[in-house]
Order: C-alpha cells, then sequence, then structure tokens
C-alpha cells in the first residue's frame, strides 16, 4: 500500500515543477528504500536521477521493480559508499536495468563477489568508474554533490573509508555518510567546518550503530531530519538507544525504515518536507 501511495504522491508533484495541495513546488525527491539491513537512496531530480547504494542481493529483485514503477530507465550517477554487501549486493542488478552514466567508488577492494559483479554491470553498461575523493564537486542541473570523505589516508576501503556526501539544492542540504565512523567525521570536521556540514537531512552513518555519529558531528550538522535505514529485528542492534539519544539531543526527527519502510522527503530549494501517509 505504502508503495503505490507513493507513485500516486510523486505523479500528483508531477514530480518538477507542478503544486501539490499549498505546498510548494517539488523539485527533487528523496527515497530511502526499505533494503532491510542495509542502504540505498534514490535522488529525482528533472536532469537526471542519482542512486547512492543498492542494498542487499536479497533486495535486489524488488529495488528494481521499485525504480522501475517509478519510471526510472537510467542513472545519471550512482554511487556505491563501500565495498560491503548490504551496500552493494543489489548492484549488478541494478545497473544492468538500468545503465549509469558515472559511476563512484571508493577505491577499495573489489574483490568480493557482489564487487566483482558490479564492475561487470557496470563494464557492460559502458559506465564511467571513478575513485572519488575528498573535495571532489559535480553537478546535475542545480543538484550540487561534494564529496567529503575518503581522504588521502584510506585504509582498507571498509565502513571507515565510505564515501561520504554533501548533497546541495538551493538552500537544501543533505549529508549521506555512507559507515562512516567516528574519527572520520572528526576528520571532516576538522576539514570542512561546522559551516559546510550544516544540513537539513541526514542519512544516519552505520545504519544507527554507536560507531559513528558522534556528539560533535551531529551538533555540526543539526539536521531537521534524521534518517536511519536499518532491517527490522536486526542481529546488530541497530539503531543502539546512544545514537537516538543524540539524535534526539540535537533536536533531529528521526524516520526509520526498519518502522516506515520506504521514506520519501521532497524539497524546492527552499524548503525540505517528509511525505507521510
Amino acid at each position: 500500500m505504502r508503495r503505490w501511495l507513493a507513485l500516486v504522491l510523486a505523479a500528483l508533484f508531477c514530480l518538477f515543477g507542478c503544486s501539490c495541495r499549498t505546498e510548494p513546488k517539488a523539485e527533487v525527491l528523496f527515497y530511502f528504500f526499505d533494503v532491510g539491513q542495509g542502504d540505498c537512496t534514490l535522488i529525482r531530480t528533472k536532469d537526471g536521477d542519482v542512486l547512492i547504494d543498492a542494498g542487499t542481493e536479497d533486495a535486489e529483485q524488488l529495488l528494481c521493480l521499485r525504480l522501475e514503477q517509478l519510471g526510472v530507465t537510467e542513472l545519471a550517477l550512482a554511487v556505491f559508499t563501500h565495498p560491503d554487501e548490504d551496500h552493494i549486493g543489489g548492484a549488478d542488478g541494478v545497473l544492468s536495468q538500468f545503465p549509469a552514466r558515472e559511476v563512484w567508488l571508493n577505491g577499495g577492494s573489489m574483490e568480493n563477489v557482489a564487487g566483482t559483479l558490479l564492475l561487470q554491470a557496470a563494464e557492460r553498461s559502458n559506465s564511467d568508474v571513478a575513485v572519488v575523493k575528498a573535495g571532489m564537486l559535480w553537478s546535475l542541473g542545480e543538484l550540487q554533490l561534494t564529496v567529503l570523505y575518503p581522504d588521502s589516508s584510506l585504509g582498507d576501503g571498509g565502513n571507515e573509508d565510505s564515501i561520504v556526501l554533501r548533497v546541495a539544492f538551493g538552500e537544501t542540504v543533505a549529508i549521506f555518510s555512507g559507515d562512516a565512523g567516528a574519527e572520520q567525521e572528526q576528520r571532516m570536521l576538522k576539514r570542512f567546518g561546522e559551516a559546510h556540514l550544516d544540513c537539513d537531512l541526514y542519512k544516519v552513518g552505520h545504519h544507527g550503530s554507536n560507531t559513528s555519529s558522534s556528539k560533535a558531528f551531529l551538533e555540526a550538522m543539526t539536521p531537521e531530519y534524521a534518517v536511519i535505514s536499518c532491517g527490522a529485528g536486526n542481529s546488530f542492534g541497530h539503531p543502539t538507544g546512544e545514537v537516538l539519544s543524540r539524535l534526539e539531543a540535537v533536536g533531529a526527527d528521526v524516520k526509520r525504515t526498519d518502522l516506515l519502510g520506504e521514506i520519501l522527503f521532497a524539497c524546492d530549494g527552499d524548503q525540505l518536507w517528509f511525505l507521510d501517509e
């Protein structure tokens, strides 16, 4: 029911330029898909679609079906924050059905099964594959992406080396932090400062694990909304009570895929709003 409701809402907004109710025009939509214990976000604009991570292999079929329902045919950019299965397990299926003009990786080893399949699918799709570093800028129409991490101190390419993105559209800013940890958050704070990290929407790091979303990082961001992508009843205990308390302390309105399923936000460059049932 929720999936069809999101479709109706997207149609009402006409995605780009048609007003709905008394709300401002929706220029960008942020879909946080329910992929269980994993991550997957689609950012839709009139100029193209950006995918950040692709969930697990178990969620691949439903993810591809959902993208097809939304009318996605290709991706302007696909970002895979790091080569863990819960972030790239569905990547080969997605790239095979929805070719990406560009694919971003963090430089970590892709020798696992999911990584090998991802690279093969990217090659078949003739995608431009790039390893990105902090400071890189990219734009899609008025959507502006800044890579905040990893920096030159890349380790084994795992959680702590996740690609962290600042996504800006007009006055609206979202931070996507993959599974980056507290040490990496401190490095970003030192390099970019609070002004660049201040945001409206935060995709909570590492599914709400206590290794991420440190007090200092959250106080720099002060997000209005925080989205946690995690599986219902997961064995990791995500999200932790400590992280939920820290998010509450900075006034973030927390939305969780394990409780809500798919989560949808819209923005017009000035305002960001949550589309509920």
